[in-house]
């Protein structure tokens, strides 16, 4: 009983002490109101693009709460952020948008952006680029290295947002459940230690963590690289392997269409228009001598712009003053490494179809932009080089460049020439072989 007292009195002196007449009860408790800051441009860009349209949030200072604290990690750099999120936009959000409505973002994304400077290097010698946390939150990582000029680290970002992205669609409903019977054997929890990915019939080395990081490897994959990235990717594998792949693909295409209503090709598209807006893609990596395509026929129905349309008709009416040759198309054929043939392909008076070949050296800049030189010409085309020459003097008096075109649904995507310092003047047609 007395201990009890002791104890009691104790207390009474600490209350009565800390209860001082003259001390403001009312005011704030600091640190209980949580951090406020003011508003910067960019958070407002944030609020108009991502929070007010779609009701997401993009937490870019720096917040321990959100991180694993047993990791190192540093805050992004400020002037990353706008740009980093507009290729978010642009590349993610705007294609789902367009292939289906706004309300498929509002419905279906991680209503929470967490944005950190640094890689978060891990366990075993892997690194974390992004994770989802049960379709609430993604992380993104690396930050700091952003540049949005730079093909290759705009690819890396908006994989990792693709394949999160993926993840929160399979959480919602399932992919097929015979996706996993197509290579069963191939998945393997040391993912990282096995590099024989491509013989196994897998798009990536990670692919083979797990049937639900293979769907999200090939969805990822096949947006960010595109149909000529996707292709030269898998054209190497063996007839074994490639056929796994295929019937891979096969199920994501259907997966999308069947339970999105979204046209997977159309929206890859999208994603590669809007990746090259800022990061264009070097398309002589695909077209050229000994490359996937060496062949470009012009579409003369939908691929020519007004001006070219012009020198089109111009030549078809020299050509036909020529002995009443007729000018069907022409193509550009490249044979041999820093060199196109222009070949016209017409008929002539006795109904015979002939080839004529012009031989032109290309030289190429610093910036990619290139011009075209007469190198030489077989007997066709010495014959008719005097009726054709608003086609030729526009391929050699003028610097062009390669674009991507688009058809106005984005189904159908294009490869064509456009002048370097003119873009509303270009045709532009179908790659082959």
């Amino acid at each position: 009983m007395k201990r009890f007292s002791l104890i009691f009195a104790a207390v009474a002196i600490l209350v009565f002490h800390g209860c001082k007449k003259d001390e403001n009860l009312d005011r704030e408790i600091v640190g209980l109101g949580g951090d406020t800051w003011p508003q910067t441009p960019l958070d407002e860009w944030l609020y108009a693009n991502f929070t007010q349209p779609y009701n997401i949030g993009v937490k870019y200072r720096w917040d321990g709460t959100e991180y694993d604290n047993s990791k190192t990690l540093v805050p992004p750099e400020v002037s990353r952020v706008q740009p980093l999120m507009e290729l978010v936009k642009t590349a993610w959000i705007d294609p789902y948008v367009d292939q289906v409505n706004p309300d498929f973002i509002k419905t279906y994304a991680p209503k929470n952006y967490v944005l950190v400077g640094s890689l978060q290097y891990n366990a075993g010698g892997t690194v974390t680029l992004g994770e989802a946390e049960g379709g609430i939150k993604v992380t993104l990582y690396n930050v700091n290295n952003f540049t949005n000029t730079d093909r290759a680290v705009s690819k890396r970002v908006l994989k990792t947002i693709h394949h999160e992205f993926t993840h929160i669609l399979n959480q919602t409903i399932m992919y097929q459940k015979e996706f996993p019977y197509i290579t069963p054997t191939g998945y393997t929890a040391d993912w990282n230690n096995s590099s024989a990915y491509a013989a196994n019939g897998f798009i990536s080395q990670y692919s083979q963590a797990s049937p639900v990081e293979d769907f999200a490897e090939m969805t990822s994959i096949m947006l960010t690289e595109g149909k000529l990235g996707y292709e030269t990717l898998i054209k190497s594998y063996s007839s074994t392997a490639l056929a796994s792949v295929r019937k891979k693909e096969e199920l994501v295409i259907t997966y999308f269409k069947q339970v999105w209503g979204i046209d997977f090709y159309a929206l890859q598209n999208r994603v590669q228009a809007a990746l090259n807006s800022t990061a264009p893609e070097d398309i002589t990596a695909y077209l050229g001598a000994g490359k996937m395509y060496t062949l470009l026929t012009p579409n003369t129905t939908i691929g020519m712009s007004a001006d070219f349309t012009q020198v089109y008709n111009a030549t078809k009416t020299g050509l036909f003053g020529y002995g009443s040759r007729v000018f069907n198309n022409f193509t550009l054929v490249y044979s041999n490494a820093g060199q196109v043939i222009l070949r016209i392909n017409y008929t002539n008076s006795s109904g015979s179809v002939l080839n004529a070949n012009f031989t032109y050296d290309i030289t190429t800049n610093a910036n990619g932009r290139f011009t075209l030189t007469l190198n030489s010409r077989d007997g066709n085309a010495n014959g008719i080089a005097p009726y054709v020459t608003a086609l030729t003097d526009y391929l050699t008096q003028n610097q062009f460049v390669y674009r991507y075109f688009y058809s106005n649904d984005y189904v159908n995507m294009y490869i064509g020439l456009a002048k370097a310092n003119d873009s509303s003047s270009y045709f532009y047609g179908t790659a082959g072989n």
